[in-house]
Order: structure tokens, then sequence, then C-alpha cells
């Protein structure tokens, strides 16, 4: 009997694995050049090629942080770019053991990753207390129908990628269930390692806007964790024979797992400790962007033709801020199903409070108006209240767990048109995704960025620049005249290694911009502004003291007369490409 039961949990996981790898594959469509949109999507490029370039390794982690290579020459603490560990590890490996040194389709391989990774985990993690037909399911929950993190690939790939915080959620909770329902033994000392490695894999991930959603249920389950098991060993449960036999066969594994904790202490905690010390200097910095928050009944928006976010203009009523695509809702069925899961399980407290604690916390989030999340340490630079819809799918998942099939007809009836609506939601809502059309770099702009490359000179001036936060220091400034078209040009120097003189950030200090400012760069950067003498030579002398060698000029965004003067000035272009979002640019190299 256990024999056939194991053999059909190895189908369901190679099943679960066909299922999401090919829906995964199926959705990055193309594995054959690095993500590049122009826009968000080049930011986690340049975070993975920031990484293998200033990375060092003994006797542990830590990265360069303070240098010119961009902000060039001026400088800059490059502390609070969009870090997620495991991700950029994976790309400096790539970049430095498959790719020679060269961006390549590293990233669209790591999100296949993560999707298996979501799926097989929580279907390990819940196939014993809750069966192998729920655990599949959950599975397929938590990885290719979480609609809203389906959708941020490849643009926001930092939420698209949450694979350790959904298992490390789903460990606390298998934690938790155990030492609530088994009165006779505390859970395997397995259970307890795997645990919390898991707590140290989240590290690798965003800590501000995915990791610290796992750590705050967590924190949240702690009190109850801390009171059963207390019970439990005042009771000498630690004592019984049957269970100190049954873990002492699981040795090895439980040495291997000691193993791998601390290997992932090492590659993780003091990369993260350096972060954190350095993002205090910019804890005072004002937020200039409006925060953003979405309304709580975004959970009752099914996706369903005509009832949809892509149908209906549910903003209009709401007021809320929008993002996205799947923002604020899991699903209508899954909803329903964690009210019912809730309901059956309304006598044990210990298993449904942390979870409905953690969903208010992050339904009535605002950060202005009520900061609830900010009473937790890794959330104190999140200013977008919709993003906790990453958690949503699995903390109503954990509700839904408990459900059970109906003794009665009608029960059965009303179960069966809930699954209908399963269904119909998974399959429409996945099409929405599927619209997303990959961008490959055109082999014209290889091209030219290596003939900016091969160029003698240590830099290269992007003309006009960009050099703004997310949190709005640099715009009223004048600091980046262009933002949608340019907010992600310097992220090209992956490609073309220079360094470059402007940058967006995820926060930015005031102080950061004072040498812009200094130097009138506001003023050279306006649209339509025609370079006095004076401008040509401080120009001039900018280039030549800082070694430049050569202008990406993007005559798009210039006048004619502005076009005319450069070209005056510097000479016809020495190559000429487009840039996604930024349009043509040309390569003025320096005589």
């Amino acid at each position: 009997m256990k024999l056939r039961s194991d053999y059909n949990t190895l189908l369901l996981s190679f099943l679960l694995t066909c299922v999401v790898g090919g829906l995964a594959v199926w959705l990055v469509e193309d594995f054959s050049s690095p993500l590049s949109d122009g826009g968000d999507t080049d930011f986690y490029e340049y975070v993975g090629y920031y990484f293998a370039h200033n990375l060092t390794l003994w006797p542990f982690p830590q990265l360069s942080l303070l240098h010119d290579q961009t902000f060039y020459p001026y400088g800059a603490n490059h502390t609070l770019l969009d870090w997620g560990w495991e991700r950029d590890y994976w790309y400096a490996f790539c970049y430095w053991f498959f790719g020679q040194g060269e961006p390549g389709p590293y990233l669209q391989y790591y999100y296949v990753y993560s999707l298996l990774v979501s799926a097989l985990g929580t279907f390990w993690l819940i196939r014993k207390p809750f069966g192998n037909a729920k655990a599949f399911v959950a599975g397929l929950i938590v990885s290719v129908f979480n609609f809203y993190c389906l959708y941020k690939f490849p643009i926001h790939f930092n939420i698209s990628v949450v694979h350790w915080t959904t298992l490390c959620i789903i460990a606390t909770y298998r934690f938790l269930y155990e030492l609530v329902t088994d009165r006779k033994q505390l859970p395997s000392p397995t259970l307890v390692l795997l645990w919390i490695w898991l707590h140290i894999q989240v590290l690798s991930q965003e800590l501000g806007y995915v990791a610290g959603f796992a750590l705050t249920f967590t924190t949240i389950c702690i009190p109850f964790i801390g009171w059963y098991g207390w019970k439990k060993i005042r009771r000498g449960q630690f004592k019984n024979t049957d269970w100190a036999f049954r873990n002492l066969s699981r040795v090895p594994v439980n040495l291997a797992l000691v193993g791998i904790i601390l290997l992932s202490l090492w590659l993780y905690l003091p990369l993260t400790l350096q972060i954190f010390v350095g993002a205090q200097a910019y804890a005072d910095a004002p937020l200039e962007m409006k925060p953003v928050w979405s309304h709580p009944l975004r959970l009752l928006i099914p996706y369903v033709p005509g009832l949809d976010v892509t149908a209906f203009d549910y903003k209009r009523y709401l007021h809320d801020s929008f993002e996205s695509y799947g923002q604020g809702s899991p699903g209508l069925y899954l909803v329903v199903l964690g009210v019912l899961g809730c309901w059956t399980i309304r006598r044990k407290p210990a298993l449904w409070v942390p979870v409905a604690l953690m969903l208010v916390l992050c339904l009535l989030y605002h950060p202005v108006w009520l900061p609830t999340l900010r009473v937790f340490p890794w959330f104190s630079f999140n200013r977008h209240g919709g993003r906790a819809s990453l958690a949503y799918p699995v903390l109503f998942l954990l509700l839904a767990l408990s459900v059970q099939w109906p003794a009665k007809r009608f029960g059965q009836l009303a179960f069966f048109a809930l699954m209908t609506l399963m269904i119909t939601e998974w399959v429409w809502g996945f099409r929405y995704p599927l619209l997303y059309n990959p961008q490959p770099v055109s082999s014209s702009l290889y091209r030219y960025l290596e003939k900016v490359r091969n160029t003698p000179g240590e830099a290269v001036l992007d003309f006009p620049f960009c050099t703004i936060g997310a949190d709005g220091v640099g715009a009223k400034e004048g600091l980046c005249p262009y933002y949608l078209q340019q907010n992600a040009v310097f992220t090209f120097r992956r490609f073309h290694q220079k360094k470059v003189v402007g940058q967006y950030w995820g926060r930015l200090h005031p102080k950061d911009i004072q040498p812009f400012l200094s130097d009138n760069w506001p003023q050279l950067l306006e649209p339509g502004h025609v370079f006095t003498p004076t401008d040509w030579q401080f120009l001039d002398q900018f280039l030549r003291q800082n070694k430049f060698a050569g202008i990406n000029l993007f005559p798009d965004l210039l006048t004619p007369a502005q076009r005319q003067a450069f070209y005056n000035h510097f000479g016809k272009p020495a190559a000429q490409s487009q840039f996604p979002m930024a349009g043509t640019v040309e390569f003025l190299r320096l005589q």
C-alpha cells in the first residue's frame, strides 16, 4: 500500500513539473537573448551585471557600493539597487561561466526555475497533512495561477519570483498545523531544520516587497508556535520513543540540512546586513512620490469575461491606485474557498487567526493614512500597498486547505459550481499574461554597443541623460526631462561596459544630486535649450578631463537646432541604432 502511495506521489510530482514547466516556457517564449524593453525590465538585468562586476566572495560575500560606475564622475552609493541575492548569484554565475562575460537569457531560465520550485515545494510540504490531490492543486495555485505575480514578468521581475517566500509561509503554517492537530508528537527535526533554512532562503529575495511577507507571517505565528510547543514539551512528548526512533533514521538528511543552512547563511546574510546598514543613510530622506494603495474590495474581482479589470474600470469607483493586472485579487474562487475553510476550522483559532491577522495588515495598509506594515522593519521602504497581492493566493490557500468534500447533495452541487468557477478563472486569468511580447535585443543594437565598447575611453555620455529616483528626487530639479524614454538607458552599460552619468534609483537622497545641480546640468538638459559658448566650453572640459569615449546622442529627443549644433561641434555620427523606448541613438566619437 505504501509503495503504491509513493508511486502516486512521484507520478503527481512529475505531472506537476510538466504542467508548470510547460506553461512557464510558453509564457516566457523567448530564450534567445537578454530581457529588455527599455523600461523596468532592464533594471533587473543590470543589477545582475553590477553584482557580477562588484562582488567579492572571500572570506565572505561583499559588494563594492561606493564608486563612479554610474553618476560618473561624481560617484554614488549603490546600496539601494533592486537586490535579489539568489537571482543575482544566478545571473553572475551564468555570466561568468556560460556567457564568457556577456549578457544572456539568464533571467528567463531563472523565472522557470522559480515557478517550478514554488509548485513542487508546495506539493511536498502540503501532501502529508492534506493529501496528494490538495497538494497538487495548491502547487498550481501558488505558481502559474498566481496572476498578480504572473503579470509582473518581466517588467517587475522582482515581484514575479516569490518561491522562497511562498514556501516559507507554507512551511510555517505546516509547522503550526502539526503542533495544533497532532496531540501525540512534536514536529520532526527535519521539518524544523527545513523551516529554519527557508527563513534564510527568503533573504535571497527582495526584502522590502517580497521576503518581508514571509518574515511578517512568521512573526505573527511565533506566539502560537511557542504556546503549543511549550504545552507539548511540558507533557514530555519530546521523550516519545516512537518519535525518537523514527527521527534517528533521518540523521544523514538532517546533517545535510545543517550544511545547507550554513551555506545559505554564508551566501546571503553578510550581503543582507551590508545593505541593511547602508540603507539607514536613506531613512530620513523625504518621500516625494505619492504613495499608492489598493482597495480591499478588489479581493472580490473575478477573472471572468466582462468582470475582470480589463473589461471594467474598478478604479473609477474604488478610488485607489491601480498598478497592474491581478492587483488585490487572488481569484474569487479562492477567496470563497478561504472563507469556507476558515469556517471549517473556526474552533481552532490558532489555525486561522494568524492568517486572518496577516490579511488584515496587508489589506488595510496605506503608506500614509494607515501604515500597518511599517511596524516591521523590513517594510520601512514599502510605498506600494498593492504589492501585498503576491501573498494573497498563499494566505487564502492556507485557509482553503481545511475545506472538505460536502456530504449533502446540495453542498456537492455548490462545490461543483465553485470548481467550475475555479477552472474558468484559471483559463481566463492565464490568458492576459500571454499578451506579453518578448523584445530581444536587436543585432543592430548589439553592433552599435560593441562599437562604443571598443572605443578608447573610460565613460560615455548619454545625452540627454536621466538622473532620478522612484521617490521623485531629481524630477522637479529637471534632471530627467524624458523619464519614460530614458529611465533605463543607463542599464545598457551592461553591453558597452563604459561608465555612465545618469541612473534611475528606487530611492534617491536629495544630497546625491547636488553635484549635478552645482554643474548646472538641469539647464543643459532642459528640452529645447540651445547651448551657449559657455555651455560648450563646460561640456568640452567635462568630456576631456574625465576621459569620455564619446556621446550617445538621442536625436529623437532633441530639436533640429540642437541636433545640428551637436553635429557641428563633434562631427557626424560614427554609428547609429535604435534603443527600446528612447528611439534613435547616434554615437558621436570624440576625436
